[in-house]
């Protein structure tokens, strides 16, 4: 049995196609059949149910689906474990990050890191936390970044920095000139507020103090930019992490409203799997988005 043989069963029985699996696994429909075909008489057991749609897997397809699954995580695992072990930065990264770091924090860290590295490879993903937190134990990611999450627990938690959450407008809301909201307005005016499909349940990521503080939600957003530019376009307030939008802040496309109580900060972090160790090219990234956020701070419209 060979490792490409292996590979090409798990590309065709991922995708349900033949098709699709030589094309991920970059070889002709009747190269990878043979080599299934090959794999299935060695085995003595039928793997897969061709039909003129699809591909469907028997049971013995599905017992070596998950060992084809395992034996490519410990050959991943394998791979970092030796660039890791003289610390040397090569390699695939797999990075999960909420929109908070995707926007501009983590896209300008990492581009400092493979300038330096160039045999790193990043591999990201947006994710929310519990997202995140199954990627680690699962070891399908090696490092995530996010805040909040203060319920995960079988993750390690590495501090980025805080930052203090505002409230803005944009130039064209009735409340830009004022400079100051109110609790009224808090429900006369409404607010863009994050929330996530099929997870409605989950604590909204801005962290905004609805407790203390009751407001009209006017739209739902997944993506933090699709947010912020419709605080800018005038149509919703929003509330953000100040590092994340400062430079909409300076340049007046964003205003800061007085008249609220500062609620919790944000605290952006890295998340690694609960009790392993980091690998070396994680904490370098952790490093350079800490230089990334204190370099901003001196010049605050870099983002």
């Amino acid at each position: 049995m060979e490792l490409t043989e292996l590979r090409y069963f798990y590309n065709v029985a991922t995708a349900r196609s033949f098709a699709r699996g030589a094309e991920l696994s970059h070889v002709t429909p009747p190269a990878i059949s043979k080599a299934v075909k090959k794999l299935e008489e060695e085995l003595g057991a039928e793997l897969l149910v061709r039909t003129t749609r699809r591909v469907s897997l028997t049971d013995r397809g599905e017992i070596l689906l998950q060992h084809c699954r395992s034996v490519f995580r410990q050959l991943a695992e394998m791979h970092r474990d030796l660039d890791d072990c003289d610390e040397t930065i090569r390699g695939d990264l797999r990075i999960a990050a909420n929109e908070v770091f995707s926007i501009y924090l983590l896209p300008n860290a990492l581009s400092r890191v493979v300038r330096r590295h160039a045999g790193l490879r990043p591999r990201c993903f947006e994710m929310v936390p519990d997202q995140i937190e199954h990627g680690l134990l699962e070891g399908d990611l090696d490092i995530g970044f996010t805040i909040g999450a203060q319920w995960l627990k079988n993750v390690d938690r590495h501090l980025i920095t805080e930052s203090p959450g505002v409230l803005v407008v944009g130039r064209d809301h009735p409340l830009y000139d004022v400079g100051v909201v109110t609790a009224d307005d808090l429900t006369k005016y409404p607010s863009v507020v994050p929330r996530f499909f099929k997870r409605e349940y989950m604590t909204t990521l801005d962290q905004f103090p609805e407790a203390r503080y009751p407001r009209a939600v006017g739209a739902t957003i997944e993506l933090m930019q699709m947010g912020v530019q419709m605080v800018i376009d005038g149509a919703y307030m929003g509330y953000f992490p100040a590092v994340t939008i400062r430079c909409y802040i300076n340049k007046g496309e964003l205003k800061i409203l007085d008249g609220l109580e500062p609620g919790m900060p944000f605290r952006l972090q890295a998340l690694t799997r609960k009790g392993a160790k980091p690998r070396a090219a994680a904490m370098l990234v952790i490093d350079e988005l800490r230089e990334t956020i204190r370099s901003g701070d001196a010049h605050p419209c870099a983002i």
